[in-house]
C-alpha cells in the first residue's frame, strides 16, 4: 500500500444538496519519498505542482468559487493544503530545508 496525501476541496459556492456528492480530491503520492533527501523533497514539490495544476484545471470553481477565472489562486491554495497535509515529521524535515518556499 502506498502512502499518499488526499486533499478534498470543500464545496463552498452552493448550498448542500439533498444527497451530497463527495468533494473532488487531489492526490499526491509520497510513500516512495525520503524527506531527509533533498532530491526527494524536490520531487515532492514537482508532484504537488503537477497535481495542483491538473486539479485546478478540472475543479477551479470548487476551490475558488468567488474568484472564477484565476487558476493561480486555486493552485496556491491546493499547494498549501498539500504541505499542511504532510505527516508532522515530514513537514518538519521539509520546512527545515527551506523547500516550503518552492511549494508556494
Amino acid at each position: 500500500m502506498s502512502l499518499s496525501l488526499i486533499l478534498a476541496a470543500a464545496v463552498l459556492a452552493s448550498p448542500a444538496p439533498q444527497t451530497p456528492a463527495a468533494p473532488p480530491q487531489m492526490r499526491v503520492a509520497i510513500g516512495d519519498l525520503d524527506f531527509a533527501r533533498a532530491a526527494d523533497q524536490q520531487e515532492f514539490v514537482r508532484r504537488v505542482h503537477a497535481a495542483s495544476r491538473d486539479f485546478c484545471r478540472d475543479h477551479l470553481e470548487v476551490v475558488t468559487p468567488d474568484r472564477l477565472g484565476d487558476p493561480a489562486i486555486c493552485r496556491a491554495e491546493m499547494r498549501w493544503q498539500a504541505y499542511r497535509a504532510l505527516p508532522e515529521p515530514r513537514r518538519r524535515q521539509f520546512a527545515l530545508t527551506g523547500q516550503m518556499r518552492a511549494v508556494r
